[in-house]
């Protein structure tokens, strides 16, 4: 087994002895949520359940993205016990409902923490924000039959930088610069840090942790099963079908559409594209930039294009392998802090794709490495419409891409990989802890 440091060499891990461990998963989403980080931390605890340890996860009892709720509060699947606690749901239309919604998590999980035996580590992500707060008191002020409870934050979004990038706080102002002094004490408190890139890691390294402790972070990618989603042949696709798109070029955007992708570029191509009836641009999933695109295809009435809802994760595969080219969108305010991981499940379909994003980006640099698409500028509508063209034009550029994409996943980004990685971390911290 091996990791990256610091200077992103591979390194080997020796495998530790056989410790069996009561992990706690603390995020606002958990199965059978749609969100990323539900899914991710489902393939987590299936793996960690299947090598012995216990696993619980205080999550919301609200549906990610809508008003629904979960009937079943508390939920035992082999050693996964799911604790679902209330929240408020006024979404995410306005800023201050959005804020209640975290508030009312904060309080129900806190709670909730305080009710469940003290797990040997805590492994705290960052859905909502500073979420990792909580684990931090826990570790502080709890112990489990006189051991130290370990804290690992699996840095998902960066906060606050990716609220200052989406415009909600100020670079300098009071709540930023107290976000930040809380990061800065949770990151120095924590046995270890795992991103999702190494320009997250640089940016963890460069704003928030000190020197003496950058050696704890850890790179993990997001990650896809390459036994689940796997190549498929088109023509036997059944939602080519269902879709009417037998014949079409399909350009496909799946999953979180928001403030942390550019929006702008991608609508512009829709626009000067609007009378190709060759093209089929597809969209499924929410968010903000869905809603944008939403209004602008009735307003502008766009005759090619298609929205689709989230669909259940038995549909996944098919869903994959039903685009020709995968869209893949990230803006350059949002260089370090996030990681869009609808990637992996892309590459693991064994499909190119055209990224609009600027270059030094976890997954632009991830397929300019494998050449396992084409990376666009920001901005730059015609360099997006030639990436299109070309692979459209070209069936042989696109398997071979789509291949390359297919062999690095199985390589490098396969779930089986990443979760062990994982395991290891959490292991290691649990030693820390009490060492």
């Amino acid at each position: 087994m091996t990791v990256h440091n610091l200077a992103g060499k591979t390194i080997p891990i020796p495998v530790a002895a056989i410790i069996l461990m009561h992990v706690l998963i603390l995020n606002q989403t958990f199965y059978p949520d749609v969100a990323a980080t539900a899914q991710h931390m489902w393939d987590l605890a299936r793996h960690l359940d299947s090598h012995g340890h216990t696993v619980s996860a205080i999550t919301s009892q609200s549906v990610y993205g809508s008003s629904e709720r979960f009937k079943v509060v508390h939920e035992k699947i082999g050693s996964i016990t799911i604790h679902r606690v209330p929240q408020t749901a006024f979404g995410k239309v306005h800023n201050l409902g959005r804020m209640g919604d975290f508030l009312s998590f904060y309080l129900s999980a806190f709670w909730q923490m305080s009710r469940v035996p003290a797990p040997d580590v805590i492994l705290a992500l960052t859905s909502p924000p500073m979420i990792g707060v909580l684990g931090m008191i826990q570790k502080q002020f709890r112990s489990r039959a006189g051991k130290r409870i370990a804290l690992v934050n699996h840095v998902m979004d960066l906060y606050p930088d990716a609220a200052v990038a989406m415009g909600v706080l100020r670079p300098t102002g009071l709540i930023t610069r107290i976000m930040a002094a809380i990061d800065r004490r949770k990151f120095a408190v924590c046995d270890a840090l795992i991103a999702l890139g190494y320009d997250m890691r640089d940016r963890l390294v460069k704003q928030y942790v000190q020197a003496s402790h950058s050696h704890r972070i850890h790179v993990i990618q997001p990650w896809a099963d390459q036994t689940e989603i796997k190549p498929t042949p088109r023509d036997t696709n059944p939602l080519r079908k269902q879709l009417g798109l037998e014949n079409a070029f399909v350009l496909l955007y799946s999953g979180n559409f928001g403030q942390a992708h550019d929006v702008e570029t991608i609508l512009q191509a829709i626009r000067a594209t609007k009378d190709r009836t060759d093209i089929r641009w597809c969209f499924t999933g929410g968010g903000r930039g869905m809603t944008i695109l939403k209004d602008r295809a009735a307003a502008e009435s766009f005759t090619n294009i298609q929205f689709l809802p989230y669909l259940p994760r038995e549909a996944l595969n098919d869903l994959l392998n039903l685009a020709d080219v995968h869209l893949i969108s990230q803006a350059p305010a949002f260089t370090g802090i996030v990681v869009p991981s609808k990637l992996f499940g892309i590459m693991a379909a064994g499909k190119p794709s055209i990224m609009v994003a600027p270059r030094e980006t976890e997954a632009a640099r991830i397929l300019i490495e494998r050449d396992a698409g084409i990376v666009c500028t920001p901005g730059d509508i015609e360099s997006l419409l030639t990436a299109i063209n070309h692979l459209q034009s070209d069936t042989s550029l696109r398997n071979q891409m789509g291949q390359r994409a297919r062999q690095a996943l199985c390589e490098r980004y396969d779930c089986s990989i990443a979760c062990e990685k994982i395991e290891m971390i959490l292991k290691n911290a649990v030693e820390d802890a009490n060492a």
